[in-house]
């Protein structure tokens, strides 16, 4: 796992079984993409998590990619 995700893994309290949410998570900040598709909204697409994503990005100056649903960014 990339330290970033590591770091994810701690900062976003996530559970073991979670670590690998962290891995997909870090990759689109990592590579500057700008979605994260995702159905998982327990640990990725979850308004509360991604507040504390976007303070922690902002803070250290990396790039924050929406996350969302298929179906939500049929609606964008």
């Amino acid at each position: 796992m990339n330290p970033l995700a590591e770091r994810l893994v701690k900062l976003l309290q996530l559970p073991e079984k979670a670590r690998l949410d962290a891995a997909h998570l870090s990759m689109p900040i990592i590579h500057r993409m700008d979605y994260l598709l995702t159905w998982n909204c327990t640990h990725l697409a979850n308004p509360v998590l991604q507040k504390i994503l976007l303070e922690y990005c902002n803070y250290h100056s990396l790039h924050v990619p929406v996350i969302c649903t298929p179906e939500h960014l049929i609606i964008l």
